[in-house]
């Protein structure tokens, strides 16, 4: 992101108020270092798959944390499409063998992902009302590359050498790209730019699609095989996101009760 503010290519607003920063700095606590770390983490002992089953509870997080931290409305009906969603992921994962294995560990370390991002999620909404999701977008990424730089810097004790020799790998260089333009930078400024427009259950409710997404890629990308359970399990995750974005707040909410 500093290459495209050098070229005039994105503008970011640094005339922030005090009050302004510590939410910035409070965000970015969040998301990118707490998620990564703990998703880093949890993938040390749990499986990506296994990971994409935990990750399906982010919007029921986000809209339990809606109603208490926004005030924000959930239905009944909206709140039965985000186990439809889930029931669908869960369906995926164990047509696919289930775990190989428990790890009290992994699934801790992902929970507290989950927890990260969600809050993220929550806040994020709230400050997309006196920030620009450029603005946000900027502080987050340059808070969380000097944190991560920090711990690079401690735990691996790199050499100038071993840097150099890595800036000319072009596999770890493309790598490192496609993480830091579209996992992490397009990810977090869509993510905020949506916040802008959603409540915050009706946009993390869009995240339970990454495993449709997945199969797409994979049948379409890597030639994998498509089987029915592919097809039965995207149903179900499209029809609970689908089903919540259509159920609207006239019936009576939880917030209500």
């Amino acid at each position: 992101m500093a290459v495209l503010l050098k070229f005039r290519l994105i503008n970011v607003n640094f005339g922030l108020k005090q009050g302004q920063l510590k939410d910035l700095l409070f965000l970015s606590v969040f998301q990118p270092v707490l998620f990564f770390s703990f998703q880093a983490l949890g993938l040390l002992h749990i499986s990506s798959s296994e990971a994409g089953v935990i990750n399906a509870l982010i919007p029921i997080f986000v809209g339990i944390f809606g109603m208490f931290i926004l005030g924000e409305t959930l239905t009944f009906k909206q709140f039965f499409s985000f186990f439809v969603s889930v029931a669908g992921i869960f369906y995926l994962f164990m047509m696919k063998g289930g775990p190989d294995g428990f790890s009290p560990a992994g699934v801790a370390f992902t929970l507290l992902s989950v927890f990260s991002t969600s809050i993220y999620i929550v806040t994020g909404r709230k400050l997309s009302k006196s920030f620009d999701p450029m603005t946000l977008t900027f502080g987050m990424m340059a808070n969380g590359a000097l944190v991560f730089l920090l711990l690079a810097l401690g735990l691996e004790h790199p050499t100038l050498q071993v840097s150099l020799s890595l800036l000319q790998n072009p596999e770890f260089m493309f790598g490192i790209l496609y993480l830091s333009l579209f996992t992490s930078v397009g990810t977090s400024f869509l993510t905020i730019y949506s916040l802008g427009e959603l409540e915050a259950s009706k946009s993390a409710v869009f995240m339970n699609l990454c495993p449709v997404i997945a199969v797409a890629a994979g049948v379409l990308v890597l030639h994998e095989e498509f089987r029915y359970y592919h097809l039965v399990g995207s149903f179900l995750i499209i029809a609970g996101v689908v089903f919540f974005s259509y159920s609207g707040n006239r019936e009576k909410s939880f917030s209500e009760q």
